[in-house]
Formats: structure tokens, C-alpha cells, sequence
């Protein structure tokens, strides 16, 4: 079997569109030619793929035409679109129809081909050119081999500083052609050619994890490592780092040491320029830093006001106000408040805007040099965590209220402005908001009404004028919830049902659906069956209910005693979920189960007393609503 290579050569690609089409590469190599490909050739300026064992003709197609039952109407119509004889056609499961030959290999490639390169999409592409296509940068070539038959192109293209063209005698010559023009094409062999040099090196650190970026901006991987002036050590460590890594994608060595991967070039002349780009920068970012520090923070937190958070919601001043509140309203002391403060000054330093990376370190940093607590400027670190949805959760209490309060006015704010994500779309990270806020209930304890909390955020945000309208609170909670199901690692059901317990904090919603999910299947059961039976009776006929229960209608001994016991239970129930004790809930409920069992053995509800018949209507639904504090039960399936 014939081999194929396919390679597309372009300007010097973003890493980003390098992934995109690795990702992408293998299923439109599976849809237009049948085969699965045995390697990837990803780099900056070339993407391809080789196929190992192509078949040599594409398979016989069956073309399916009329019913044999229209053969008079149809079949001669058929047949003289096809080019063929009516008395050719075959029958195949009650279909006339005939067989397409499949064709050479080589006859079939270049289209296929072509709709391979006009298949792949990515998420940044441009025109260059009246062709039509669009690709992430312009493609410069492209190559194709069938063994050693060129198929498109002429030849591919080596190192761009060493070498030009470069012939390719056959498919699978071509990784070894490269290889010999400076160029490793397999994205794999880079990396490891790179770590190696990074190891052996030693001391190596890649905080802002550029490693998978830098494998995609060189073909030929040449680890160096270099000294900057010390004087630079005066500025904080992470400001050094970030200016070695947010732009220049360097690896810190610590010190005043660095290493970085060129895409070859003189060791020494390579060394020099590079030292002389960080130094560059680290200049601009000490001038920065010590102007800021000039103003310091509570100068740069006055300047809030002329910064805008979001359009429609204000100024970063105006978030403070609101982060200050929230705070407060969750319990937080003086350094909390303190934090909410100053938490968002650094959007008005200039560093920040230099290196966004650093906002909230830098106001930290910036806290303590003005002689903050270190609690208020270990809130100000935190806030933002967790950056991700494994990354490290605030260790600080006044963190994980700031960072509680921030995600939440994130959150109110974006839904109150109509700024919902759409499908893949989430430009304001409001998922990964929601995600932080359940890994801040679950994982750290916190206890957050978030219903309660974004229905007192858009009251502050109408307070201050912003352009929003009616509350998001219920959406916001719904949302947030949902970003549960998927870190519970229980059925979803036992979620949803908690999600419509008479309880607003995101902790008990939890709490609730695990300890109930753990539950051994009889005392389960006791709470579904009670649950169930009621809300099944009684909530079809609710409005046929009494408004209050009477206790001079309860005539049978089962029903006093159920009406007793739910007297009972209800108040403990919402005592316990209070206080956040599930199990005790659990236990009061469990309770109503054998009286609920009695009474359905005993007493009649659809008494033909009207009045009888309502008070026990309305006993079932208190059942059904003294339960319901733990969630609606009948979701749960049994």
C-alpha cells in the first residue's frame, strides 16, 4: 500500500492555531481520505500528516436510486443521469441502483486534499489573497507525495535561516529531509530535545507554564542559559519572572539566571540579544514599579473611579463599594473590608497594565510596602483564586470572603447586563466563576446564599445607576448550581432535587445531595416514600386544600398523630440546616415516616366531608413541605 504526505507550509503560526489543527488534523484525515494518519508534523510553519498504508483505489460506492416499485416511472430517468442502461441497473434491499467503481487513488487525492487544508478552521483566521481560503496565516506551499509521485507542489521548504528549498523524494523520507535541513517537524521530538536542554541546565521553572507554547515557535530547538544585571533583583521575584515569561516565554533559573529556546543561531550572539530584550524590559518594569510605589496603593484605589469595570455597571470604584458590602454580609471582620477596598487598586497601576498577569499580587505587594496587615494583603493575593478549575483555593478566611464576594459580582453583574455564556462562548469566564464558587463551598466550607448575595449585589448596582433592570438572583443560583452536577460525584438527581430545598447557601445544597445520595436504601426510602405519597395526593389537589390545618377537623387518631409529628419535625428540620447540621435534618425527617405510613393505612383523604377532606389535603401538603426543606425528593429515582 502506498504511502501519502500531506504538508502545508505558512507563515510563522501562533501556538494556538499550531494545537487547533493538531486537534483537528487526524478526523478530516479520517473524513476525506479514509485512513487514520500515522504521524503529525506540527510546527510553526508547517502542518501535515503521513498516511502509511493508503489504499490504492477508493472503495465502490453504491448509488441508491427509485423504489422497484416506480421502475416504469423512474428507472429510465435514473439510469440516463448515471450513463448508464436501464437493463444495467441492479435491486439492493428493494432499491434499484448501481455500483460506482471506485477510482485510483491518485485520481481522487487532490481534491481530497484541498478540502483537508479548506477544512480546517480556526478561531483567528485572515485572507490573504482572492482564493477564498482563509487559514490562520498565510499558506506560502503545499505538498503532496504519493510514495515518491509529487502530487501538488514541488518541494518543501527547510530552516528559514539556513536553508531554502528542500527536495523530498518520498513519503516517508520527508521527517529525514527536514531533519537534515534544520528542521524537526515532529512536535514530540521538540519537546523533548527541549526539556532535555532545560534539565540539563538544572534549576529550571516554568511558573506560567509556556513550555507547550514554546514547543510550537521553533523547529530547530536550541536551549541556552543566560545572566541579567543583578540590580534587577530589587524588584519582586513574580515581577521578574512575569516579564522573563508573559512576553518572552523564558524559563526562570532563579537569581539572576535565565534560560530560553532559540530557533538556532550563534550561541553568543543569540545569548546577547536576548539578555539585552529582558534587560530592556525590566527597565521599563522598574520604572513602572517604583512610580506606583511613589503613588502608592491608596492613591492608586482614588484613581478607581475613572477606570471602568464593565460597561453598564460602572467604574472599579463602584465594584469596591459592592465588594465591601458583600463582605460584610458574609461575615467578614476588618481586614476583609479593608481587602474589598483596596482588592481592585492595581487596575489603575501602571505595572498592571504592562503585565496583567500580576494584578492582585501587585496590589498585595504594593499593600504591604504601605504597612497594610499582612491578613488584608494576603486577601488581596487570594481573591483571584482559583485561577482554574484544579487550581489552589485561597488559604487566608478574609481570602476566601473577597474571593467569594468578587465572583459574585462578577457573576450578578454579566447576567444583569445580558452578558450569558453562549454555547463555547464565556469572554467574561463567568463558568469558571461558578466553578470557583462551588470549590469555595465544598472544598474550603464556606457557606454562600448565593441567591440571597446577587439579589443584594443588584440592589447596590441599582443604587449606583447602573444600567440593569430586574434581579438575576434566581438565575445566578441556577447557574451556579449547575456547575455542581459535574463536581459531585454522585447522580445528578440528588442535586437537582436538593436544588429545590428551602435552603439558599451552596454548602447545604451540597452537603444535602451527598448525604442524601450515602443514605442506606431503607431510610432512603422512608423519606422518598413519605415525600412522594403526599406531594403525589395531595399536590394535584392543592387548591382544594385548607389554608391552615384545623386542629377540630382531626378526627382520627393516625391523623393526630401525623399533624403532631409534623409539628415536630418541621421547625428541627429547618433548625438543623440552619446550623448546617445535615444529619440531624436527615433525622427529624425520617420521623414523619412511620406516621405518614399509618396514615395513608387508616384514613381516607378524599373524605366526602368537604371541610374534612381539605384539612387532609392541607395536612399532606405541611408532610410534603416540612420534607421539601431537604429538596424535592420525587426527582430522585427509586
Amino acid at each position: 500500500m502506498p504511502k501519502l504526505l500531506l504538508e502545508i507550509g505558512c507563515e510563522e503560526l501562533p501556538a494556538s492555531a499550531c494545537r487547533e489543527a493538531a486537534a483537528q488534523l487526524p478526523e478530516l484525515c479520517r473524513a476525506h481520505v479514509g485512513s487514520e494518519p500515522t504521524e503529525l508534523f506540527i510546527g510553526p510553519r508547517r502542518l501535515g500528516f503521513l498516511v502509511a498504508d493508503l489504499p490504492e483505489r477508493t472503495a465502490d460506492e453504491w448509488v441508491q436510486g427509485p423504489p422497484e416499485n416506480l421502475r416504469e416511472q423512474a428507472a429510465a430517468g435514473f439510469a440516463k443521469k448515471h450513463g448508464v442502461k436501464v437493463d444495467e441497473l441492479e435491486l439492493r434491499d428493494g432499491f434499484l441502483g448501481l455500483t460506482r467503481p471506485g477510482r485510483e487513488a491518485r485520481e481522487v487525492l487532490p481534491e481530497q486534499l484541498d478540502r483537508i487544508v479548506r477544512g480546517l478552521s480556526f478561531s483567528k483566521s485572515m485572507r490573504w489573497d482572492d482564493s477564498g481560503l482563509r487559514f490562520a496565516r498565510p499558506v506560502r506551499w503545499v505538498l503532496a507525495k504519493l510514495d515518491d509521485e509529487t502530487l501538488l507542489g514541488e518541494t518543501s521548504l527547510g530552516h528559514r535561516f539556513t536553508h531554502g528549498a528542500v527536495e523530498i523524494a518520498s513519503a516517508d523520507e520527508y521527517a529525514d529531509a527536514l531533519r537534515a535541513s534544520d528542521v524537526e517537524p515532529v512536535e514530540e521530538e521538540r519537546r523533548r530535545a527541549i526539556v532535555a536542554g532545560l534539565d540539563e541546565i538544572g534549576g529550571w521553572s516554568d511558573p506560567g507554564g509556556k513550555l507547550e507554547e514554546v514547543v510550537y515557535l521553533v523547529e530547530k530547538p536550541l536551549v541556552l542559559a543566560a545572566e541579567f544585571d543583578e540590580r534587577f533583583l530589587q524588584l519582586p521575584e513574580r515581577v521578574v519572572q512575569t516579564a522573563m515569561q508573559s512576553h518572552q516565554r523564558y524559563f526562570p533559573l532563579g537569581g539572576n539566571r535565565f534560560a530560553f529556546v532559540a530557533n538556532g543561531g550563534d550561541p553568543d550572539l543569540v545569548r546577547a540579544g536576548n539578555v539585552g530584550v529582558l534587560e530592556g524590559r525590566l527597565d521599563d518594569a522598574t520604572f513602572t514599579f517604583e512610580r506606583d510605589v511613589a503613588h502608592g496603593i491608596d492613591k492608586l484605589a482614588e484613581q478607581l473611579g475613572t477606570i471602568t469595570f464593565v460597561a453598564g455597571a460602572g467604574s472599579f470604584a463602584d465594584k469596591a463599594a459592592r465588594l465591601q458590602r458583600l463582605a460584610e454580609e458574609l461575615g467578614g471582620g476588618e481586614a476583609s473590608a479593608e481587602a474589598a477596598r483596596l482588592a481592585k487598586a492595581d487596575q489603575a497601576a501602571e505595572l498592571v497594565r504592562e503585565f496583567p498577569d500580576l494584578e492582585g499580587y501587585i496590589g498585595a505587594e504594593y499593600a504591604r510596602l504601605a504597612g497594610y496587615p499582612d491578613a488584608v494583603c494576603r486577601a488581596i493575593e487570594e481573591h483571584y483564586l482559583p485561577e482554574a478549575a484544579r487550581g489552589p483555593l485561597p488559604e487566608s478566611e478574609p481570602g476566601r470572603v473577597l474571593a467569594v464576594a468578587d465572583r459574585t459580582d462578577n457573576l450578578t453583574v454579566n447576567f444583569a447586563l445580558g452578558n450569558r455564556p453562549t454555547g463555547s462562548r464565556d469572554p467574561y469566564g463567568l463558568r469558571r466563576a461558578a466553578i470557583g464558587l462551588c470549590r469555595l463551598a465544598v472544598e474550603a466550607g464556606m457557606r454562600i446564599p448565593v441567591r440571597a448575595l446577587s439579589s443584594l449585589d443588584h440592589r447596590l448596582l441599582v443604587e449606583q445607576k447602573a444600567d440593569v433592570t430586574e434581579s438575576p438572583a434566581d438565575e445566578v443560583a441556577e447557574f451556579v448550581a449547575e456547575r455542581l452536577e459535574g463536581m459531585l460525584e454522585i447522580p445528578v438527581e440528588f442535586l437537582r432535587a436538593t436544588r429545590r430545598a428551602g435552603v439558599d447557601d451552596l454548602k447545604t445544597q451540597a452537603d444535602l445531595a451527598v448525604a442524601l445520595a450515602n443514605l442506606p436504601d431503607e431510610r432512603l426510602g422512608l423519606l422518598h416514600t413519605a415525600y412522594s405519597r403526599a406531594d403525589r395526593l395531595a399536590g394535584k389537589a392543592e387548591e382544594e386544600a385548607a389554608e391552615s390545618l384545623r386542629a377540630d377537623l382531626l378526627t382520627e387518631v393516625t391523623e393526630k398523630a401525623l399533624a403532631e409529628a409534623v409539628a415536630a419535625a418541621e421547625p428541627r428540620i429547618a433548625e438543623a440546616l440552619t446550623r448546617l447540621d445535615v444529619e440531624a435534618a436527615l433525622a427529624a425527617a425520617e420521623e414523619l415516616g412511620p406516621p405518614v405510613d399509618s396514615f395513608f393505612e387508616e384514613v381516607l383523604v378524599m373524605d366526602e366531608d368537604d371541610a374534612v377532606r381539605a384539612n387532609r389535603l392541607r395536612l399532606l401538603l405541611e408532610v410534603r413541605d416540612a420534607l421539601g426543606q431537604l429538596g424535592e425528593l420525587s426527582q430522585i429515582p427509586r
